[in-house]
């Protein structure tokens, strides 16, 4: 094929798929595919940054074309595929670092075995996460390797550390590994967490605070400007990211500044600039970003991982939000969906969703099927609503 059909082609690809990255983002996740070939979808959607059902739909797309092929292994590109990539480019070789994935860290996780074993214990009694509030539980691995990473960034020398929601539970190895005499507070309003911190405070002589709160409503006078360090993990939306920050922000001493650590998955470009004015007009620098850097129990549409940030908080940065919220916080309020799930058992067809019996699958499968008490449901469909 020649360029410009290459390019028509790509066009055509780009309307039936709505991809606001546009043709060089077709074109990205087509070499992703020659590059690692048999990639399952979840590692091809790390790679491409793009989330699964996205890229599940481009592989279809490409697939019909006869530029890529669904093999019982994974994708891999076609001979046609391989000429398509050599006419718009000679190279693509990748060069980042194995041991550290591309992030430039290299953390011996072997030599914290013992650390894990004592984290693992209480990331073990979460239980569900709740969707409803966009939880989405990090790896114990993960919690570990965000503090290991602070550490490396000269910020576990700070005397006092806010978790601006914490379902990841990072206070207890941040407990671990920072100064005793840290004082580390927890905002959380699932209170599975805060007896999860107790039962780790009396075991592991921690003494790790936790304050039921409500990030919708304005942090307690008593708490701002008391903080040189946060940890947030929001939810994935640009509101939730404007809280979550806002409020980390009136946590931290506005005299000095600090610093701040965020968590949050890919976004389309024109979000994700979004993303970077409004941190900006808070007057929050960023300083490390390592690109698919958390890993998290399921959370498969995003390809199971999120980019972690270091932000230098600037002595005279100011909250986008500062007073009370009451607007969209959470994807399932920004995208109301019902969900469609068959029992297994007796073929009862349970919806789920905000106004019905069951909000989320994790209720249903809890529950159990309303005619059976079966715990096994498959999904058959959804909707949006209005």
């Amino acid at each position: 094929m020649d360029r410009d059909s290459i390019f028509t082609t790509l066009s055509q690809l780009e309307n039936n798929v709505r991809l606001q990255e546009g043709i060089h983002g077709i074109i990205k996740f087509l070499a992703v595919i020659d590059r690692y070939p048999n990639y399952s979808m979840i590692n091809l959607s790390k790679e491409a940054g793009f989330p699964i059902p996205i890229c599940v739909a481009i592989r279809n797309e490409l697939t019909k074309i006869g530029w890529c092929s669904k093999e019982s292994g994974g994708t891999e590109i076609t001979e046609l595929g391989s000429e398509v990539l050599s006419e718009l480019g000679k190279f693509n070789e990748s060069f980042s670092c194995i041991d550290c994935n591309g992030s430039g860290l290299k953390l011996p996780l072997e030599n914290y075995k013992d650390s894990l074993i004592q984290i693992r214990k209480f990331t073990d009694m979460r239980g569900s996460p709740n969707t409803v509030i966009d939880q989405s539980f990090a790896t114990t691995e993960t919690s570990l390797v965000r503090v290991l990473t602070m550490g490396d960034n000269y910020d576990l020398f700070h005397e006092n550390y806010a978790l601006v929601g914490d379902s990841d539970l990072t206070c207890i190895p941040l407990a671990l590994f920072s100064n005793s005499k840290s004082r580390i507070v927890v905002f959380d309003i699932d209170t599975r967490i805060r007896d999860i911190i107790d039962c780790a405070n009396k075991e592991l002589i921690l003494n790790i605070e936790f304050v039921e709160h409500d990030l919708r409503k304005n942090i307690p006078e008593e708490y701002k400007n008391q903080f040189d360090c946060f940890v947030t993990d929001p939810p994935y939306t640009i509101n939730g990211l404007n809280l979550f920050i806002s409020r980390g922000i009136q946590l931290i001493n506005d005299t000095q500044g600090g610093s701040g650590y965020l968590s949050f998955g890919s976004k389309p470009p024109q979000d994700q600039l979004q993303i970077q004015k409004n941190l900006s007009k808070m007057g929050c620098l960023f300083t490390h970003i390592l690109p698919r850097f958390n890993e998290y129990v399921g959370a498969q549409k995003l390809g199971g991982v999120s980019t972690f940030y270091r932000l230098q908080i600037l002595s005279d940065a100011k909250p986008l939000i500062s007073t009370d919220y009451e607007g969209i916080l959470y994807t399932g309020e920004r995208n109301p969906t019902i969900r469609v799930y068959q029992c297994k058992n007796c073929k009862k067809e349970i919806e789920v969703g905000q106004g019905n019996n069951f909000v989320t699958i994790e209720q249903l499968k809890e529950v159990g099927c309303p005619k059976c008490n079966s715990h096994i449901f498959h999904k058959k469909g959804e909707r949006k609503t209005k």
